[in-house]
């Protein structure tokens, strides 16, 4: 065999190399060619066939405001959301006004006019009616300005805030609907017998919304565990038969009685005061709905660790899609489906919901395959010897 030169071998190994950098480069080009091409795909959508007007009206649904301005910083668009930030009602109070005009947008204004180009974009924070909001400006190319504002509260301060009103609301209800009643009853004496059930009916719809008002108070108090007081060791058997002696006057007007099945006593940790309105929410639910001189079945059983409540009334049941709209607050279903006259807020079931979750409960609803609707709740059971 014929020994080669150092020089030949070079030669043949620059070759070699030559022809892989050729076939890398053939398919790096062949990949690009299919990358672009996918890239061509994803973009291809049809921007000239949208209106601007369709695209601006899609932003109505951001969680951010949006102002865009023209050159002479003259307010050309507004959606939803800013408006609601600057305390603006409507479009038409905005719309063509400069933005100094402005009063809540002023200080953006005087920032726009002497900042230089290469400032842009810019952060800034300000307070509107005492809600901190944090504002970018972007400068477009024709000297447009795009103007994005976000509300800097949590989510936690917004719902404190909401909770407030509620409460500021449904205080200041309270007294005039007091009134009201007592206005009912002084015009009960005086008026004709024709006008009567007039009054009668000024007095019904005065005492529900009064109901409504102290229930959508107490609603506020559970929802931000104002009212929650320090658990204790309950027995769900002595609870439930507490929870019925409240309601048994009403009960026995229809001569209705309940059927309790507990193996044993089962107990869990919780507030007391709060549960017992819970379940007598539950009863009271289940008594109305109930035919007269039927029975209310009531069981108790421990599954795993836990301990479950079964309150089954022999009704007309749930309708379909319904086992989780009666938890909703103002829920009242179809009167056409019920022999009594409903008089409630609606948010009884709403506040059964919440003490049960905030004591580590959980409620649902469903039927009987027998008949009837089961209101179930659920607990962490404690052990007996506790």
């Amino acid at each position: 065999m014929k020994m080669k030169t150092l020089q030949e071998v070079l030669f043949f190994l620059h070759q070699k190399w030559k022809i892989k950098v050729k076939h890398f480069s053939q398919s790096k080009e062949k990949k690009f060619e299919v990358d672009k091409n996918k890239y061509k795909k994803t973009i291809d959508f049809p921007f000239d066939k949208i209106k601007p007007q369709e695209v601006l009206s899609w932003l109505d649904y951001s969680s951010q405001g949006w102002i865009i301005l023209s050159s002479d910083l003259t307010i050309k668009f507004i959606n939803q959301k800013a408006l609601s930030l600057i305390r603006v009602i409507k479009y038409k109070d905005v719309i063509g006004k400069a933005i100094n005009d402005i009063n809540e947008l002023e200080v953006l204004s005087n920032k726009i006019l002497y900042l230089r180009k290469k400032d842009f974009p810019f952060n800034l924070d300000f307070i509107i009616a005492g809600v901190p909001i944090s504002v970018n400006i972007v400068r477009g190319r024709k000297k447009n300005y795009l103007i994005l504002l976000e509300s800097k509260l949590s989510i936690e301060s917004i719902k404190k805030r909401q909770n407030q009103l509620i409460n500021d609301v449904s205080h200041e209800l309270k007294t005039p609907l007091t009134s009201l009643i007592l206005i009912g009853e002084r015009l009960e004496s005086v008026v004709s017998k024709k006008d009567r059930y007039l009054v009668k009916r000024l007095k019904k719809e005065s005492k529900r919304l009064r109901k409504m008002a102290e229930e959508t108070l107490e609603l506020s108090k559970l929802e931000s565990n104002e009212d929650f007081n320090k658990n204790k060791k309950i027995s769900i058997s002595d609870l439930i038969m507490e929870s019925w002696q409240t309601l048994k006057p009403l009960a026995e007007k229809k001569d209705i009685k309940i059927n309790l099945f507990s193996p044993t006593k089962y107990y869990i940790s919780g507030d007391i005061e709060n549960l017992k309105r819970a379940f007598i929410n539950i009863l009271d639910n289940a008594i109305r709905y109930s035919p007269t001189k039927e029975g209310i079945q009531i069981e108790i059983f421990k599954r795993a660790s836990s301990v479950v409540i079964r309150v089954r009334d022999k009704g007309i049941g749930l309708e379909e899609n319904e086992s989780n709209d009666i938890f909703s607050r103002f829920y009242r279903g179809d009167p056409s489906r019920t022999k009594f006259k409903k008089s409630g807020s609606g948010l009884g079931l709403s506040i059964t919901k919440k003490i049960i979750n905030n004591n580590k409960g959980f409620i649902k609803a469903f039927n009987h395959k027998d008949g009837g609707a089961i209101i179930e709740t659920i607990f962490p059971c404690l052990n007996t010897d506790l």
